[in-house]
C-alpha cells in the first residue's frame, strides 16, 4: 500500500498547487472580464488560445513521452532531457517565425499581433519548464512542481495587476506573464541540477532522432487535444468577433478550472502505471476501476451541479453583462463527467503503450470539434460551439474507452454507476428548489450527495481499505 499512499501524496501537492494556480490564473480572467470589458476579454482569450495551439507543435509531445521512457531508464535521463530541449528550442524559433508570417498575412491589429507574440514567448517558455517538471513527476516529487508553480501564478498575479492598475492595457498582463515564466525557469533549472541531476547540454543527432520517433504517437495527440480545447476560440474569433469569444469564453474558463482534479490525479498516476505495467498488471488494473470509479463519482455531481446553479455562477463571477454565458455554461457543463473519466483513459492508454489508440480517440475527437463548428458557429455562434464540445467529448471517451476496454481490463462499469446516478438524483429533487445562498446550496448538495452514497453502500471494504492505508502514518 505505500504505492497507493503515495499516489494520494504526490496527488495532494499537485492538486493544491493546481487549486491555487487554477484560482489564480481565473481571478485574472475575470478581472479582465470585468475590468477591461468584454471586447479585450474576448481578444485576451483568442491570443490565449492562438498561443496554446501554436506551441503544440513546438511541444510534441515529448514531456508525455519522456515521464514514460525515464521512468523505465533512469539511467539516460540526462540523454533525454538535454536532446529534447534542444529539440524544442528549435521547433520553438520556428513556429514563432511562422506565427509572425501568419499574424501579417491575415493583417491582425497591433495590439492583437503583439499580445499573441509575447503569450507566445511565455507559452514557450513554460514548455521548456514542463519538461524539467518531467523530471519531479520520474522522481515521484510532485511537491516541487507544486510549490514553483503556485508562487508563479501569484506572482503574475500581483504584477499585471499592479500593471493593469497603472498602465490598464491587456498588454502589460502579457508582459507580467513572460517576466515571472522566465524567473520560473532558472528556478526550476536550479533546483533540478542541485537536487536531482546535474544537467549537461549535449546534442546526439541519432538519440534526437528516437526521441521523435518515440514522442510521435504522443505530438499527434497533444496537437489533436490542444486544438480540441483550444479552437473554439480561434473559430468564434474569425468568424464571430471578440464579444462571441467572450461570451463562450466566460462559461469556457468555468469548466476548464475544475479539469485539475482529473488532470493532477491522472498525472500523478502515470509514472506508476507506467512502472507496474510491466512488472504487476494486477495492480494496475486496481488502479484503473478505482480511479474510474472515484473520478465519475466527482464528475457527476459536478456537471448536475453547474447545469442547476448556471445562472448564479455566472451572475456571481461576471456580472450581468455576461447573463449570455449562462446557456453556454449549461451547456458545457456536462463536458465536466466525460472528461473526468476520459482523462484516466487516455493516461492509461499511454502508460500500456497503447498511445497510438489515444491518438486515435483524439484525432477523432479534434476533427468532429473543428467539423462541428463550421457547421454550427456560423449558424449558432457561442451556442453551437458549446453544442460541439461537448458532443466531441463524448465521442473521445467513447473511443478510448473502447480502446482500453479491448486491449488492456474490461470490467463491469455499471455497478460503479448505478449508486452515484441515484445518489446525485436525489441531491437534485433536495436542491432544485430552494432559492438560498449558491455557497450554502453547494454545501448541502455535496452533503447530500455523499450522505447518499454512504447510506447505499457505495465504497465497498477495499475502498475503506484504501482509505485507512492512505491515511496511515508510518
Amino acid at each position: 500500500m505505500n504505492r497507493i499512499k503515495r499516489i494520494a501524496i504526490n496527488t495532494l501537492s499537485l492538486s493544491i498547487a493546481e487549486i491555487v494556480v487554477k484560482v489564480v490564473q481565473f481571478f485574472i480572467f475575470v478581472f479582465v472580464a470585468r475590468h477591461l470589458g468584454n471586447v479585450i476579454f474576448g481578444k485576451f482569450n483568442f491570443a490565449y488560445s492562438f498561443s496554446i495551439i501554436a506551441v503544440i507543435f513546438a511541444d510534441i509531445g515529448i514531456n508525455y513521452m519522456l515521464i514514460r521512457e525515464i521512468s523505465r531508464k533512469k539511467e539516460l535521463l540526462n540523454k533525454f532531457v538535454s536532446n529534447s530541449f534542444i529539440i524544442k528550442t528549435v521547433f520553438s524559433v520556428i513556429i514563432f517565425i511562422l506565427t509572425i508570417l501568419i499574424l501579417n498575412i491575415l493583417k491582425y491589429p497591433l495590439e492583437t499581433r503583439v499580445l499573441i507574440y509575447l503569450l507566445l514567448a511565455y507559452m514557450f517558455l513554460r514548455s521548456h519548464t514542463e519538461l524539467l517538471f518531467s523530471i519531479f513527476k520520474v522522481f515521484e516529487k510532485m511537491h516541487y512542481e507544486a510549490l514553483i508553480k503556485s508562487i508563479g501564478l501569484i506572482s503574475i498575479l500581483v504584477l499585471g495587476f499592479v500593471g493593469l492598475m497603472f498602465l490598464d492595457n491587456i498588454v502589460t498582463l502579457a508582459l507580467a506573464f513572460v517576466i515571472i515564466q522566465l524567473f520560473i525557469f532558472l528556478i526550476t533549472l536550479v533546483i533540478v541540477t542541485k537536487k536531482f541531476v546535474k544537467l549537461k547540454l549535449e546534442f546526439d543527432l541519432n538519440f534526437s532522432k528516437k526521441i521523435l520517433k518515440l514522442a510521435f504517437p504522443f505530438s499527434l495527440a497533444v496537437i489533436f487535444a490542444g486544438i480540441y480545447f483550444h479552437i473554439d476560440n480561434v473559430m468564434l474569433s474569425i468568424m464571430k468577433g471578440d464579444i462571441s469569444v467572450a461570451v463562450y469564453s466566460a462559461a469556457y474558463n468555468i469548466t476548464l478550472a475544475l479539469l485539475f482534479i482529473p488532470s493532477m490525479y491522472s498525472f500523478a498516476i502515470y509514472p506508476i502505471l507506467s512502472r507496474y505495467y510491466e512488472s504487476d498488471k494486477k495492480k494496475v488494473d486496481f488502479i484503473y476501476e478505482r480511479s474510474f470509479k472515484y473520478l465519475f463519482m466527482l464528475g457527476l455531481p459536478i456537471s448536475v451541479g453547474l447545469y442547476i446553479i448556471a445562472q448564479n455562477i455566472i451572475l456571481f463571477i461576471y456580472g450581468p453583462n455576461y447573463a449570455t454565458s449562462i446557456i453556454v455554461l449549461k451547456i458545457l457543463a456536462w463536458f465536466i463527467l466525460f472528461k473526468f473519466i476520459s482523462f484516466l483513459t487516455g493516461i492509461l492508454l499511454s502508460s500500456i503503450n497503447k498511445q497510438k489508440f489515444r491518438m486515435y480517440g483524439q484525432g477523432t475527437a479534434a476533427f468532429a470539434n473543428l467539423g462541428l463548428n463550421f457547421i454550427l458557429i456560423p449558424k449558432y455562434s457561442f451556442i453551437g460551439a458549446g453544442i460541439a464540445t461537448i458532443a466531441s467529448e463524448l465521442i473521445l471517451f467513447t473511443i478510448t474507452f473502447i480502446f482500453v476496454s479491448k486491449y488492456f481490463h474490461i470490467f463491469n462499469v455499471f455497478k460503479i454507476l448505478y449508486k452515484p446516478i441515484l445518489a446525485v438524483a436525489v441531491m437534485t429533487l433536495a436542491i432544485i428548489f430552494l432559492e438560498i445562498n449558491m455557497f450554502l446550496l453547494i454545501f448541502i448538495g455535496a452533503a447530500i450527495y455523499f450522505i447518499t452514497l454512504y447510506l447505499l453502500k457505495a465504497f465497498d471494504e477495499r475502498d475503506r481499505s484504501l482509505m485507512k492505508n492512505i491515511v496511515k502514518t508510518r
